[in-house]
C-alpha cells in the first residue's frame, strides 16, 4: 500500500515538473513578452529627477498602446500615433497623462500610477512606473 502511494506521488511530481501549467512564469504581464513586443518603438523616458533613458522595444506589459480613463470610459492609443506623453499630478492611484498625438491633437487620460513601462537599453531591460515619469518622447 505504501509503495503504491510513493509511486503515485513520484509520478505526480514528475508530471508537475515536466508539464508546465499555462500560468507559470506569466508574472504581472499576463504572459506577454516585454522583451520582444510585436512592434519595435523607440522612445526617451524622462523621470521626475530629469534622468533621460533612451530605449527601443518600448511597451506597456508587452502591449504597444497606452490605455487610460477618459471620462467614464477607457481609451487605448496605439504608440504609432503618439509623439509625446507628459505626466502630471502625484495622486497615489492615478496620474494625468497628456498625450500629444502625431496629428497635432492632444488627449488627456488618467493612467494608473502603477502602470509599468518597459524598454531595452544597451545594458539591459529598463522598467519604470508611471508614478516616476515626467515624460516619454517617442522617436519619429
Amino acid at each position: 500500500m505504501m509503495r503504491r502511494w510513493i509511486a503515485r506521488a513520484g509520478i505526480v511530481a514528475v508530471l508537475f515538473v515536466a508539464v508546465p501549467a499555462p500560468s507559470f512564469g506569466m508574472g504581472m504581464t499576463g504572459g506577454r513578452d516585454v522583451i520582444n513586443p510585436a512592434v519595435d518603438f523607440k522612445a526617451t523616458f524622462t523621470d521626475k529627477d530629469g534622468t533621460k533613458v533612451d530605449c527601443d522595444r518600448v511597451n506597456v506589459g508587452g502591449d504597444v498602446q497606452l490605455e487610460g480613463d477618459m471620462g467614464r470610459g477607457t481609451l487605448r492609443i496605439a504608440f504609432e500615433n503618439i509623439r509625446r506623453v507628459e505626466f502630471t499630478g502625484d495622486g497615489h492611484d492615478y496620474r494625468t497623462a497628456t498625450v500629444q498625438l502625431k496629428n497635432g491633437k492632444s488627449v488627456t487620460l488618467k493612467v494608473r500610477s502603477s502602470l509599468a513601462f518597459y524598454g531595452q537599453t544597451s545594458v539591459g531591460l529598463y522598467q519604470i512606473r508611471a508614478r516616476e515619469l515626467q515624460s516619454i518622447a517617442f522617436a519619429s
